[in-house]
């Protein structure tokens, strides 16, 4: 049983970096796009896909490592979703903790930290039990140490 939470850690530890990694993309294309010139809406709405779905491919090949229950396409619409769901619930959150501050930077800043957790939350559990719900724990972990 023990070794079954170790394993789910590590694998929310590779959701994570991946994450991260998804962020970074996410920034960088968003910066660029609006230093030439891009609607910075359009631009997010851009970012945010091709974020997406460099991170749901990363998660099929180590996070998860699927045995491909659903067709890609569908795993990746699937995934989307997920991600949309979580921003939805990440603004939520937020939205609804900065109604009970004042609205200083600081606040907000509190409030966007309870988002993300919120969000990280939805993010994690829908793409691990909805989207790649093939993929044991165990696939996940023992399969990238060989």
């Amino acid at each position: 049983m023990f070794d079954k939470f170790g394993k789910l850690r590590r694998q929310f530890c590779r959701y994570l970096a991946i994450g991260a990694l998804g962020f970074a993309i996410d920034g960088a294309l968003l910066y660029m796009l609006v230093a030439e010139g891009a609607n910075p809406y359009w631009a997010r709405a851009l970012s945010f896909a091709v974020a997406v779905t460099v991170t749901w491919r990363l998660h099929r090949v180590w996070t998860f490592r699927t045995r491909a229950t659903a067709g890609a396409r569908r795993e990746y619409f699937g995934y989307f979703a997920v991600q949309i769901l979580g921003a939805l619930t990440n603004y939520a959150c937020y939205a609804t903790v900065l109604g009970f501050l004042a609205p200083t930077p600081a606040n907000a800043l509190v409030a966007l930290a309870a988002g993300a957790e919120f969000g990280l939350i939805v993010n994690f559990a829908g793409a691990r039990w909805l989207v790649f719900k093939g993929a044991s724990v165990s696939d996940a972990v023992d399969q990238s140490t060989g």
